[in-house]
């Protein structure tokens, strides 16, 4: 019987393919400069170097996958001006596991150690929701404002999710969950300045049913808890229901609604230099990772910010998803338009921001496609936040199976409540792509 138990094991491993990838990557960038990265006169232009390389493996045996990959970013800031070198090392290590039919085991392990430039974290290509814990590969809306003096700080970025999926409960229905962990931020005191460190675990438990072929129902509650370095914390707790439409094959509409619960703490730091007797000067002023933990507005007065909040926030969400299949350009197109709670990562304060997103690609050949993207944020609900607005084009040309050429170009305009004068920064890249698959 052990025997016939071994033969299977190695049956089954000799059935499984290893297969390996590597590639490398070239940016050629140049971008804006903004003098309050170094707090003197600088060129308005830069130009950078990104050189990515990156080695893989991946496991699979049918039931069973598992990949691991490595892909640091070596970067040579402003050559012209000010050469430097800095380095980011990401990583990332997946797995899916089907140990019997209608259920699925997800894992996954991402992380970011090292240097990043703030100022070229511009969106392209994605939504705003990209989580701006990770700047490796979904580069997310420049952290507005940042400290006089620095522009590039050590940054660590870590983020640990498993999920399981099933069918079990009968035809039509999925149940999905995971739980996690991340942690994100600055790892020195004047990178904490500039991004203060945060930690805490996160949830999420989904119930869907497809009670018709063109409907689709969903109950969703998710959890996270973020404690920052600043002192503050921030948990928020969302129950949401959402349904999604398909009016015919090109288009689909996705509506939700729900609530969130969300307690905040204050952080503790506040600014020595701040005289509370000066005139203009608020009780609320207290600085976290350099910016004033603004209050709301109550009739055009200001209002004390009380060290621990707890609120009802909404959580809405409204899209319409279109498609024109053609062989000449096929387009994908997806408008969405939310108003969610939202985490400050700089200050922890939680408050509902609306958001606006629209991204288009096209498909003109199979070699040759087109994307676009555009949006913005504000907060709402009376509330005091961030404004941001952002857009980008970019193109890629498939040359062969080995290599890959882009072209994008992204800008970014943002404004403070705590800075005089808004920030509009930009970035255009040429890159270049040269890759390698085959099994071991």
């Amino acid at each position: 019987m052990l025997d016939a138990a071994l033969a299977s094991l190695w049956l089954e491993v000799a059935s499984a393919s290893v297969t390996y990838g590597a590639a490398a990557r070239v940016d050629t960038r140049a971008r804006s400069m903004d003098a309050q990265a170094t707090g003197e006169a600088v060129s308005p232009l830069a130009a950078d170097v990104d050189i990515v390389p990156t080695v893989g493996l991946k496991y699979d045996d049918g039931s069973a996958v598992a990949e691991v990959q490595y892909a640091p970013r070596i970067s040579f800031r402003e050559a012209t001006t000010n050469p430097r070198t800095e380095v980011q090392h990401v990583g990332r290590l997946l797995g899916d596991w089907r140990p019997s039919r209608g259920l699925t085991l997800h894992g996954t392990q991402e992380f970011v150690l090292g240097q990043v430039n703030l100022f070229t974290n511009l969106p392209l290509g994605g939504s705003l929701d990209d989580d701006p814990a990770v700047p490796g590969d979904t580069p997310a809306a420049p952290i507005q404002p940042l400290p006089e003096g620095v522009d590039t700080v050590f940054f660590l970025s870590s983020l640990t999710t498993l999920a399981a999926e099933t069918v079990w409960l009968g035809p039509g229905w999925r149940l999905s969950g995971s739980a996690g962990f991340s942690a994100s931020g600055g790892l020195d005191d004047t990178a904490k300045e500039a991004v203060p460190f945060q930690y805490g675990p996160r949830a999420q438990l989904s119930l869907g049913n497809s009670p018709a072929p063109r409907h689709t129902l969903s109950t969703t509650l998710a959890a996270t808890d973020s404690r920052f370095s600043t002192g503050a914390r921030a948990t928020v707790t969302t129950l949401t229901g959402a349904w999604t439409h398909r009016l015919d094959r090109r288009t689909s509409v996705e509506a939700g609604m729900g609530v969130g619960v969300a307690y905040s703490v204050r952080a503790t730091e506040e600014d020595p230099t701040e005289d509370p007797d000066a005139p203009g000067a608020t009780p609320s002023a207290a600085l976290a990772g350099g910016r004033r933990l603004t209050t709301l507005q109550v009739g055009g007065a200001p209002v004390e910010d009380p060290p621990q909040r707890l609120e009802l926030l909404p959580d809405l969400t409204l899209a319409v998803s279109h498609r024109v299949p053609s062989r000449a350009a096929d387009f994908n197109g997806r408008l969405a338009a939310r108003v969610t709670p939202f985490v400050d990562r700089l200050t922890g304060l939680v408050y509902p921001r609306a958001d606006l997103t629209l991204n288009g690609t096209w498909a003109l050949s199979p070699r040759f496609r087109f994307s676009g993207t555009g949006g913005g944020a504000f907060a709402v609900g009376g509330a005091v936040g961030d404004q941001q607005v952002v857009g980008g084009v970019g193109a890629g040309w498939t040359v062969n199976r080995w290599m890959t050429l882009e072209v994008d170009t992204r800008a970014a305009w943002t404004r403070s409540p705590d800075v005089e004068a808004a920030r509009t920064v930009w970035s255009a890249t040429l890159g270049l792509t040269v890759q390698k698959t085959g099994i071991l």
